[in-house]
């Protein structure tokens, strides 16, 4: 990476620590891209560089603790050790952030967001349903793959946490535990 994706890189991460801190601090109402550039000391028409709306910024917001939850030790994983750490480290990030996941699960820029990560979010599960011992190609693993991202992302952490009232480790637990019971019973179909 050359010095100038670098430094473009530290100004994005300076600007959504902000917007995370200030989410952290208040109301999501309440952020306004001012108050998002004094708390970075990014100007204002830099923030916008980056993100065109305000409705942009506080989406990519959302999508950060997914980001945050992908290091470098995980990638080097095979699907199967990595996907629960994955979940629970998301997880977590979205119990800090929730007014955020609320939002991007609430707005056009969130859904287009949700829509862009979907053919990735796609590939990942049918790799990791495929080292579980299912075609991801079959129907069944197909139906398999779209419930289990339903189950993996932000709606079911919405549904278990925060409308159930699950801490996060419990609602992952009941996350992880229909995903195996979906992928064995996926797994029974088939053979």
């Amino acid at each position: 990476m050359g010095l100038r994706e670098e430094k473009r890189q530290l100004t994005r991460r300076a600007i959504l620590d902000a917007v995370l801190d200030l989410v952290a601090e208040g109301s999501i109402e309440a952020i306004s891209v001012p108050a998002v550039s004094r708390r970075s000391r990014v100007a204002v028409a830099t923030i916008y560089r980056y993100f065109p709306t305000k409705d942009a910024l506080l989406t990519a917001a959302a999508a950060e603790p997914a980001a945050r939850a992908v290091d470098a030790d995980q990638l080097s994983r095979e699907p199967a050790d990595r996907l629960p750490s994955f979940h629970r480290a998301m997880w977590h990030d979205f119990a800090g952030n929730l007014p955020l996941v609320r939002h991007q699960v609430a707005s056009d820029a969130g859904r287009a967001m949700r829509d862009a990560r979907l053919a990735d979010s796609q590939r990942e599960l049918a790799r990791y349903v495929e080292h579980r011992g299912v075609d991801p190609a079959s129907p069944d693993g197909q139906r398999l793959v779209s419930l289990l991202l339903l189950l993996l992302g932000s709606l079911g952490f919405l549904e278990l946490h925060d409308r159930q009232g699950l801490d996060v480790d419990e609602a992952v637990a009941r996350s992880v535990w229909a995903m195996n019971a979906l992928i064995e019973a996926t797994v029974s179909e088939e053979t």
